[in-house]
């Protein structure tokens, strides 16, 4: 829809204004075309005339082609779904907002003429950017990277052979932290809106027996962050004890007839859950005489803790160095085609886990991946110490069918002890017995109930009088107690890393790997992977997606620009 005909339509008469528009049209889009022209003729360097030049968006196009339904009677959509998918692609590019994009799409040229609109048509306005994104990450979310991802493999495919190096880093929740406090008062918020919403009577009926005023407050009591640690220890033993009381209140209204719809209760089983998994992870209770339960915060606490009833799906992601700091929000891994490498670089692939989520535990999903959407498995992954461990290294072979390899510093297992580790004790060729320094074998082996491995038993005789007692033993010589030698299930993985780690070609791999730290800055900083701009793991996969896709295509109109790529005759839409 053009702005100027609409604007001439409320200053001619009818019949001459019919006259007029199908040359007025034919002469604004003349004018438009040839300013576009004048324009991406002077700026042939400009990223979005060279995205213009090089990608292909018809795949795009048909992915998302039923976002508009047309088929039935109505007129047909004013801002179709190739110029969304390029308004899009200018949000993620340039990190906007959708209000900042639609002031870029009305007063900026060249985002106009890049998202095919002529300089007279009305752009889209932050609501229709905002309900097209959302249908996107719902229905299509792997799709802009996939698509892009395939036609940089089409000018550089050599690379999808390469080693890859795979790193995470940390996604801010778009949601403040709560204290203990304020997260129960919230998260029973919601379960009683989530209630009213699917069955006012059953929410009615809560509320009656409920003391609302134990659980919220009043509304002039004082803020939380100026009590005492008495009146905080008072306020919280209060506020868990009666959420206690809302959940029990609920669940017996959920087991009441008529049942409710499985998908309408669906709501309020999450939140009831998340209710009582923070009761869980941050208090305990403790039954007191005369029968009182006593409210007190854990030392240590859950490791997938909820922090925001705002965005439940984030949880605390706590950093490997010094493990103090912690950040709410989610742990993207990523993976890396080898920097080092002349047309190497590429991001692989991008993955979003809620905050919690061990960095290591994230490079399967990785794998698997690109093998499904890419037909991919390279030959190395690199990583740091955090993958190091036996675990990790099965997962990997597991995934990839022993395709990939995973290279990375084994864990300092010697550092945790003086004595004897695991490792000083031998294995029989058949895995029935376990042969320790001194050259004593035993058969006797159970399944450990904390880890997925066998602990062996040395009876005491077979120790007594040993010279390496001190150095295998915390008891005094002579004790009765038995000797137990923890060992993994994967033990021969570990050992095949120890072996490869002392060659030159671990040690010149190790040297690649801080690469990737140059590539997740570019994320962090000037993609916009650092905080989340939505709620839910979901969209935050969705962004992260969406932010190395925008990094792949600047890194492939850099590598075409570098090799004289001859550019193609381009037209204004």
């Amino acid at each position: 829809m053009s702005i100027l005909p609409e604007t001439l339509r409320a200053l001619l008469p009818p019949f001459i204004f019919s006259l007029l528009l199908p040359y007025l049209e034919h002469c604004l889009r003349v004018i438009s075309e040839a300013l576009y022209l004048q324009l991406i003729r002077r700026h042939p360097n400009h990223l979005l005339v060279q995205l213009y030049q090089h990608l292909d968006l018809a795949p795009l196009e048909n992915a998302c082609a039923n976002f508009h339904h047309t088929s039935g009677p109505g007129s047909p959509p004013i801002h179709p779904v190739p110029r969304l998918i390029r308004v899009l692609l200018l949000k993620h590019l340039y990190h906007f907002s959708d209000r900042t994009l639609e002031d870029y799409l009305t007063f900026h040229l060249l985002f106009k003429w890049f998202a095919g609109y002529s300089l007279f048509d009305l752009s889209p306005d932050h609501v229709t950017l905002s309900r097209f994104e959302k249908w996107v990450a719902e229905n299509q979310g792997r799709a802009f990277f996939d698509i892009v991802l395939q036609q940089i493999d089409h000018d550089f495919p050599e690379q999808r052979a390469l080693a890859q190096i795979g790193d995470t880093f940390a996604m801010q929740a778009n949601a403040a932290k709560e204290s203990l406090i304020q997260l129960i008062r919230h998260t029973g918020q919601r379960l009683l809106h989530s209630l009213h919403q699917v069955d006012a009577q059953r929410h009615q009926s809560v509320v009656q027996h409920l003391d609302l005023l134990a659980l919220f407050g009043d509304a002039d009591e004082k803020n939380l962050y100026w009590l005492s640690e008495e009146e905080t220890a008072r306020v919280l033993q209060t506020t868990v004890l009666t959420a206690r009381h809302c959940v029990q209140l609920v669940q017996h209204q959920l087991t009441l007839s008529p049942p409710l719809d499985a998908l309408a209760r669906q709501p309020v089983t999450t939140w009831l859950t998340n209710l009582e998994k923070i009761i869980a992870d941050e208090v305990e209770l403790t039954q007191t005489t005369p029968p009182l339960t006593e409210v007190v915060e854990r030392e240590k606490k859950g490791s997938f803790r909820l922090g925001s009833a705002t965005d439940p799906e984030a949880t605390y992601r706590v950093h490997a160095v010094g493990g103090s700091k912690t950040d709410l929000g989610y742990n993207v891994s990523v993976a890396v085609a080898d920097p080092s490498v002349e047309t190497g670089g590429f991001i692989r692939e991008i993955h979003a886990d809620t905050g919690a989520y061990q960095d290591a535990s994230g490079i399967p999903a990785l794998l698997t991946e690109q093998k499904k959407y890419h037909g991919v498995t390279p030959p190395k992954m690199i990583y740091d110490r955090a993958a190091g461990a036996g675990k990790t290294r099965a997962a990997v072979a597991q995934a990839t069918n022993n395709e990939t390899q995973l290279v990375a510093y084994l864990p300092a297992y010697d550092k945790r002890t003086l004595l004897f580790t695991p490792d000083d004790f031998l294995m029989s060729t058949d895995g029935t017995q376990l042969i320790c320094p001194h050259d004593q074998s035993t058969p006797i082996a159970y399944r450990s109930q904390s880890g997925d491995g066998r602990t062996f038993h040395f009876l005491a005789f077979q120790c007594q009088d040993c010279p390496l007692w001190e150095g295998c033993r915390k008891q005094r010589r002579g004790s009765k107690a038995k000797r137990q030698v923890f060992i993994s299930d994967y033990r021969d993985y570990v050992l095949a890393a120890r072996v490869y780690n002392q060659t030159d070609a671990f040690k010149q791999e190790m040297k690649k790997r801080p690469l990737i730290e140059r590539i997740i800055a570019v994320l962090v900083r000037y993609q916009g992977a650092r905080r989340a701009r939505c709620l839910g793991l979901h969209r935050a996969d969705f962004q992260a997606k969406m932010a190395a896709t925008t990094y792949n295509l600047k890194y492939w109109m850099k590598l075409l620009k570098e090799q004289g790529n001859t550019p193609k005759k381009i037209s204004a839409p």
